[in-house]
């Protein structure tokens, strides 16, 4: 029979108590240093974070022209069918009359608008007729059947669009300097 071991004799011994001195203290110098690294750490996030916002603020943002201009000419890369050619011109062209003029048109429906009798009030009076104009031709397009949409018209509902944004923005312009003077 195998030798009986006990209990108590299977227990190893631990070793004896270690004086607190042994393990080692953070010097004062390695508290110190890693304060300092993280006030340098903030200090470059904060910096980061400023010169961020000034690059963000200096870029000036686009004027209603430029950015009409811009989509209408995302329009005319794309041509889409008339309708909805229609559609987003109409969008553009009431987009940059509440960023420039402060129309309300942009919140309204084409029959709201239609019926207002102060709309487009605050453009040129030269503007006023070829933009109502185009904007009636963009409403009627918009709810012609599929039949009468071809790439021909849509093309030339562009150009209208674009002409109209420059003569509205060239109308503005002198109207201002008009005043002004």
């Amino acid at each position: 029979m195998p030798p009986t071991l006990s209990i108590p004799d299977a227990i190893p011994e631990l070793e004896a108590d270690l004086p607190a001195e042994s393990f080692s203290q953070l010097s004062p110098l390695w508290l110190w240093a890693g304060v300092g690294l993280l006030l340098a750490l903030l200090a470059a996030g904060g910096a980061l974070l400023l010169w961020r916002r000034r690059r963000r603020q200096t870029s000036a943002p686009e004027s209603p022209l430029t950015l009409a201009l811009r989509r209408t000419d995302e329009v005319a890369a794309e041509l889409p069918p008339l309708r909805a050619c229609s559609l987003q011109l109409s969008f553009i062209i009431r987009s940059y009359l509440a960023g420039c003029a402060q129309d309300p048109a942009l919140f309204e429906t084409h029959e709201e608008f239609s019926r207002r009798m102060d709309s487009l009030e605050t453009l040129p009076e030269s503007c006023r007729y070829s933009t109502r104009e185009l904007l009636e031709d963009l409403a009627a397009n918009k709810y012609a059947p599929a039949a009468e949409q071809g790439q021909s018209e849509a093309r030339a509902l562009v150009e209208r669009t674009r002409s109209l944004l420059v003569q509205v923005d060239r109308s503005r312009a002198e109207a201002q300097e008009g005043g002004a003077a």
